[in-house]
């Protein structure tokens, strides 16, 4: 899902990780269905497909900004509605992708790339020159990713940072910036705590209105995050700090807690379970589950319940919903008590974005 950034001009590039470029540092988002005609393209290509006509696809939210001219962020937090699989010839560059929950099923160039939240969740993609991008398609599949795309040119910008006789990017990743005719390499990587917590702040902060500080913001942890990333190629990352307290351990246990928030949000019907009963569940006291949650995800548990019920309370507004109903099924006691914390989140209130799909 949504790795990488297209070479075609569809208006849904980003499940492939992009947007066209004529967009320019306007931000594109898209919630709620997305449909098998809105990736219409000569080098779009479902494969077996199962059904017939303008089907939904796809469903959730997708997110894709542009931080620095070459540096592009993409959040993507969605569900797939078919088993079927898709094909894209895509651009050169540096890729890096995190999955944050679920897993992501796809093929670059002939390599084979599995990441799961559980396990295996990061890698980086060096691509010289433009590659066939495959990915497969699960009904039910759920995935939470936010991927990274560092173009050539943003590349050859930063190739020589302060000693123009020490390039920035060597290893297997130096050949991006090599001549053509350099093959597609993948690496897998663990993240610390510290760039699981950046990228849960881009997640959030992608939802919010766009300002010319929190795209700076963005950039900077990015920023942070490429560099952990390629620096852990060389087993090591001289002077990377470590949140506080956070063991292996710790943020292990804390990625459990997470996932099973999502599930609970998934399953609108389901209780929420209290602070103190969720400790016990996974053997903490309530405080320790606080401190140790906000370390790993720079946010308290209640923030991330409350930041994931309205991501898909809009979501359901788009598809026609009643904000009254919506409202409830989000946890709030009164539509205008829903509005405050929905314009607080995303600039806009409930009605304004009403039936907009």
């Amino acid at each position: 899902m949504a790795l990488m950034r297209s070479t075609s001009r569809l208006p849904f590039d980003s499940l492939v990780g992009d947007v066209p470029r004529s967009r320019g540092m306007r931000p594109w988002r898209a919630l709620g269905t997305v449909r098998r005609y809105d990736f219409e393209s000569p080098d779009y290509q479902f494969v077996s497909i199962p059904f017939s006509g303008d089907a939904p696809v796809l469903e959730g939210r997708l997110t894709e900004l542009q931080l620095q001219p070459g540096l592009w962020l993409h959040c993507a937090e969605v569900q797939d509605l078919h088993s079927m699989a898709s094909r894209v010839l895509l651009e050169p560059g540096l890729r890096l992708v995190m999955v944050l929950a679920g897993e992501l099923d796809v093929s670059i160039g002939g390599a084979h790339l599995h990441l799961r939240a559980d396990g295996a969740s990061s890698a980086v993609v060096s691509m010289p020159e433009p590659a066939l991008f495959e990915r497969r398609w699960r009904r039910g599949k759920w995935e939470r990713k936010l991927s990274l795309h560092f173009t050539p040119e943003w590349l050859r910008n930063h190739a020589n940072l302060g000693d123009a006789d020490s390039p920035a990017w060597s290893g297997p990743f130096g050949s991006v910036l090599s001549l053509p005719g350099g093959g597609v390499s993948v690496a897998q990587w663990t993240p610390s705590p510290l760039a699981v917590s950046l990228a849960e702040q881009l997640m959030l902060d992608a939802a919010k209105p766009v300002s010319g500080l929190l795209r700076l913001r963005q950039a900077g942890r990015a920023l942070e995050i490429l560099y952990e990333a390629l620096s852990r190629q060389d087993g090591a990352i001289p002077g990377l700090p470590q949140p506080s307290g956070m063991r292996p351990r710790e943020h292990e246990r804390m990625m459990k807690v997470r996932a099973f928030l999502d599930d609970e949000i998934q399953q609108s019907q389901a209780a929420i379970l209290p602070i103190d009963d969720l400790g016990r569940r996974f053997g903490l006291s309530a405080s320790a589950l606080q401190r140790q949650f906000r370390a790993a995800f720079a946010c308290s548990i209640n923030e991330y319940r409350r930041s994931m019920k309205l991501q898909r309370a809009r979501a359901e507004l788009e598809q026609g919903g009643s904000i009254t109903e919506v409202a409830e099924r989000a946890g709030y006691t009164s539509p205008a008590n829903f509005a405050t914390a929905f314009r607080r989140q995303f600039g806009v209130c409930p009605r304004d974005i009403c039936g907009r799909v």
